[in-house]
């Protein structure tokens, strides 16, 4: 008896062990998704009101410089939030090492922005002319280049506060930068009218606040130096990481310029407020799902059923995407009726084409699983690559001729080309049988109940059209769950999916 109760004991003492770490993992995960709610959330607040008090024009400027800011930022840090967090968790343990290691990635940051911000603010004349068209703004590029060196400066702290896993002080400062970002824009574009200048200004104070609040530990925990083995380390990880980042940019980012230049600004403004409308599903979705992904794929793999498991998976999560795209189409619409200038609202039809977009997207990361498994994850750079270049070669072509809606359907194909080729890549290295004809079946009943319910909208005033929408929603609701009630195992595949968090802990605990 006293056996069995050592034994008891020591398996509960198993299972707590291997629950304190998901516990951790969830919890941390909860406060890291916390701070990114909150950025759609306080876009939501300042997107209408930047195109309330700025032209058309001018919020079109601004778009580009922040896809800029983006583009510059990417390969200007190396990688080395990624790199630091690694180097600082794993490759080096002694509180020497540690204080070496932030002290390397504060050197290097400095060392390649400070020379270039220097320079694009020395030219910032000659980069506003080749840039957006008029040397005129030659300011508002010097004040985006000032923005992007305040940002860069914050990579330390936040990486250091990922590193210690003080979740909740990492999202305080990311929600608190953007809150001041917002307070900024309001009193410097709305109270002060400086119009484009004040909310580039504001973008800096944003990043300026964090970088007061992680100063004195920058200077307290670092050793200004750079050690030549921890450099190494650092560039041989980061530096991939930017070539992943770039395609990764070129399919997301670039047809805001391609739109610039091909287009007009205010058509880049159309368009950039529609798809911060239509890409809400990506943080209200995705986010939490891509959370907890990666560790639900290795659950999930241990199991004898692991590849019933996963279709199922993709059955589920696969129809709530549609659900779900058709749905935030719609309040996106509603949203973009509402709160956004009159000329804003042309881009309505641009919000379902973004959010399917997404949708894609959402089922190519289902399709990874066997990348995932099978340590194969450069094939997820592959698959960007050939996506961003289909992305560019579309816009190109569309764009000159059909604007915004041009930009719009790139981004769409070269989602659904990406979400294509992961399928048939991971079937060759993890072969899983998805249904695929199911997701098809529903995917053209919804376009279908779309297009139908937007076309007799038109003939009646808004009111008359939302209510159309939200009535085809819940038909399109029933048909979905008429379409999972006539499958097989429905109901026993739902229960298992809902239970396998909890049972694969208590699983490993009793073999162990």
């Amino acid at each position: 008896m006293g056996t069995n109760s050592e034994k008891l004991g020591m398996l509960k003492l198993a299972g707590a062990e291997t629950i304190d770490p998901l516990r951790s993992l969830l919890k941390s995960s909860g406060l890291y998704a916390l701070s990114s709610v909150t950025l759609p959330l306080i876009s939501l607040v300042l997107a209408p009101f930047l195109t309330h008090t700025l032209s058309p024009f001018d919020y079109g400027v601004l778009t580009v410089l922040n896809t800029s800011i983006s583009l510059t930022a990417g390969i200007t840090q190396l990688g080395l939030g990624s790199a630091f967090f690694r180097a600082y968790s794993y490759d080096y343990s002694s509180e020497h090492d540690r204080r070496a290691v932030t002290g390397t990635v504060v050197m290097l940051l400095c060392l390649v922005s400070l020379p270039l911000i220097s320079l694009i603010v020395l030219t910032a004349p000659l980069l506003a002319g080749l840039l957006l068209g008029r040397s005129s703004l030659g300011n508002a590029v010097a004040l985006a280049a000032t923005a992007l060196l305040l940002q860069n400066l914050t990579v330390p702290g936040f990486a250091w506060l990922r590193a210690e896993s003080r979740a909740l002080f990492y999202s305080l400062l990311s929600i608190g930068n953007l809150l001041v970002t917002l307070l900024a824009n309001v009193i410097l574009v709305g109270v002060l009218h400086m119009g484009l200048a004040g909310s580039l200004l504001a973008t800096g104070c944003g990043y300026g606040c964090v970088l007061v609040c992680t100063l004195p530990w920058l200077l307290l925990r670092s050793l200004f130096s750079i050690r030549a083995d921890i450099m190494r380390n650092l560039l041989s990880f980061g530096l991939p990481l930017v070539v992943s980042f770039l395609s990764t940019w070129v399919l997301q980012l670039s047809d805001r310029y391609l739109l610039s230049i091909f287009s007009s600004f205010a058509e880049t403004a159309k368009y950039a407020v529609a798809y911060t409308l239509g890409s809400a599903m990506g943080v209200v979705v995705l986010g939490p799902f891509t959370l907890a992904w990666p560790t639900a794929v290795y659950a999930i793999a241990k199991r004898e059923d692991a590849s019933h498991i996963f279709k199922l998976v993709f059955r589920w999560f696969g129809l709530f995407l549609l659900f779900s795209t058709f749905a935030l189409s719609l309040v996106g619409i509603i949203v973009l009726d509402l709160l956004f200038p009159a000329s804003y609202h042309s881009g309505a039809n641009i919000i379902p084409i973004v959010a399917s977009s997404v949708a894609f997207y959402g089922i190519a990361y289902v399709f990874g699983a066997g990348t995932i498994l099978t340590r194969k994850t450069w094939w997820s750079i592959i698959f960007t690559v050939v996506a961003a270049a289909v992305n560019v070669a579309l816009n190109l072509a569309l764009i000159p001729f059909f604007g915004a809606m041009g930009a719009a359907v790139s981004t769409l194909v070269a989602y659904v080309i990406y979400a294509l080729i992961a399928y048939v890549v991971n079937q060759r290295i993890y072969p899983v049988p998805f249904e695929t004809g199911i997701f098809f079946v529903a995917l053209v009943i919804g376009v279908m109940l779309y297009i139908g319910s937007d076309t007799l909208g038109r003939r009646f005033g808004l009111y008359a059209a939302w209510a159309i929408s939200a009535g085809t929603l819940i038909v399109y609701g029933g048909f979905l769950a008429l379409l999972v009630g006539h499958l097989s195992g429905t109901r026993f595949g739902l229960r298992k999916i809902k239970a396998l968090v909890g049972t694969y802990v208590m699983k490993d605990a009793l073999k162990s």
